[in-house]
């Protein structure tokens, strides 16, 4: 099976925070505010918030999981726009190790907290909507101790005056705002799946840790991998260090040359004159 492209490469890794993340992080901004839009537009009268006019008078709204909904969703907006960068910067496995590793650790801490922010948010949204009464007339929404999320009241409207088309639009999207939050942290983990495959191209764990993962034959981290299939790799170049051409080089010992000895022969003495 072949690998995919460089180009198609990135595209994969690109699909969890682009194309996943950030979209859902904005339709949950959107559907927050329409039924925001949608309860105000029917609570609204003249006078003060409830309005003199209107059975909604002295409504009063629990705005914490509103808040921590629109916190996660700014949250989202920072951490996909970092995914995306960081996945750029390290789609090549080219450059400074510490560079690489940093942004490495910057997409594996914002991940994970945004994927527990996700969950805690959900589990803090369920656990007030469902320890609210639902209300089941008018009278109920404005007792003077009551305060009510906007999922409650527009549910609660939707049960008992079905006639109100606006409360069951409202009560649909409370919701949809609410269980967005799931798929915001699953795709939360999938983009750390992505970062694991550019860590693993580096030599997994070890590398993240600081290790020289399975480039530990380097000084540096430094590679150019050929693009074009069949091409030759290209050979890291020699690092030289400060002193290494002054280093003073081994003699080398000649051979010694082995004399056969000849026996001496006796010289004839002449005879004296």
């Amino acid at each position: 099976m072949r690998k995919p492209s460089g180009c198609c490469r990135v595209l994969l890794l690109l699909i969890p925070p682009l194309f996943l993340l950030l979209p859902i992080g904005v339709i949950t901004f959107a559907l927050e505010r329409i039924t925001n839009a949608l309860i105000l537009a029917q609570t609204r009268g003249n006078g003060p918030p409830g309005g003199y006019d209107t059975p909604f008078y002295g409504l009063s709204y629990n705005q914490s999981p509103t808040i921590a909904i629109l916190g996660i969703c700014v949250l989202v907006y920072i951490v996909g726009t970092l995914d995306v960068f960081g996945i750029w910067e390290l789609r090549k496995v080219e450059g400074t190790s510490r560079h690489q590793r940093v942004w490495a650790w910057i997409m594996l801490i914002s991940n994970v907290v945004m994927a527990g922010a996700s969950a805690g948010v959900m589990g803090y949204a369920s656990s007030v909507q469902s320890s609210e009464v639902e209300p089941r007339r008018y009278e109920d929404l404005t007792r003077n101790d009551a305060a009510f999320t906007r999922e409650t009241i527009a549910c609660g409207i939707s049960n008992f005056d079905p006639d109100q088309g606006w409360a069951t639009t409202a009560c649909g999207t409370a919701k949809a705002t609410r269980f967005l939050l799931v798929p915001m942290a699953i795709t939360s983990a999938l983009v750390l799946v992505s970062l694991w495959i550019l860590v693993r191209d580096r030599g997994g764990l070890r590398w993240l840790f600081g290790g020289k993962g399975r480039y530990a034959g380097f000084a540096n981290v430094y590679e150019l991998r050929p693009t074009s299939p069949g091409a030759p790799p290209i050979q890291p170049q020699p690092q030289w260090g400060p002193y290494s051409q002054w280093q003073p080089q081994p003699a080398q010992r000649r051979p010694q040359q082995s004399y056969q000895q000849w026996p001496q022969q006796s010289v004839p003495q002449q005879p004296a004159n």
